[in-house]
């Protein structure tokens, strides 16, 4: 067990008194970011396009989940707003179980451990937590394409689970440029993968999801119904 442990991250409970655990990445998770910064130095391209592929694919899941409620709205099919609505929450949950993760646990960035740069002087660091553990970025991508997959393996819909390939291939994309970055360690990525895969699993057990749809997502579709109908006189079935 605890080489396991050893082989994603080590501990320093020295911090214990201030209720956080440091980490340290191990140094065989360095080695392989080491390498990964050796290629990235020998390919301008790549120095040039991994901070932008770090955070411009985040826009992608609203975008593509505002245009799926818009064209159900359109197709007046509720069904597809109830699928829209489980992939927010389940992104969501995994997210707000992600930042209260980070309360028990801090690990420098690896942009500060490495000295590339002061972390007050860097961009980034202006606006993301100081800890980077574990990657709020890999929780999103994973959970949203896990949903995605999910729903369309419930709702027999082809397009739904060609579109998990396509989060899948984004997530990658994504979190592999945040290494590259400097933002994250690789065990920010890896560590706590599985829950992210789990939460949209639990979402889809039967009574959670029917309690999800009844309680809280039909409501919420019954607004935005009721809004378009006043304002726009469009009938739309109900849920």
């Amino acid at each position: 067990m605890v080489k396991t442990i050893n082989l994603f991250f080590s501990l320093d409970f020295s911090n214990l008194i201030m209720h956080t655990i440091q980490l340290i990445e191990p140094s065989r998770w360095m080695n392989i970011l080491n390498r990964w910064l050796d290629i990235q130095s020998k390919y301008e391209w790549i120095t040039n396009l991994a901070p932008t592929f770090a955070d411009i694919f985040v826009i992608v899941y609203p975008i593509f989940l505002t245009s799926i409620y818009f064209y159900a709205i359109i197709k007046k099919k509720p069904a597809i707003k109830q699928w829209a609505f489980y992939i927010f929450f389940a992104t969501l949950v995994a997210v707000l179980v992600n930042i209260w993760i980070q309360t028990f646990f801090y690990k420098e960035r690896p942009i500060v451990v490495l000295n590339q740069v002061d972390a007050e002087e860097t961009i980034l660091h202006n606006i993301l937590p100081t800890s980077s553990f574990p990657s709020d970025h890999a929780v999103v991508s994973m959970a949203f394409a896990m949903a995605t997959l999910l729903w369309g393996i419930y709702s027999k819909k082809k397009l739904f689970t060609r579109c998990w390939i396509s989060f899948i291939i984004i997530s990658f994309i994504m979190t592999t440029c945040r290494i590259l970055t400097l933002v994250h360690w690789p065990t920010d990525i890896l560590a706590w993968l599985g829950l992210w895969i789990l939460i949209p699993l639990i979402l889809m057990i039967r009574p959670i999801r029917y309690a999800l749809i009844r309680y809280v997502i039909n409501p919420i579709i019954r607004f935005e119904q009721w809004v378009i109908d006043n304002l726009f006189n469009y009938q739309q079935p109900k849920v």
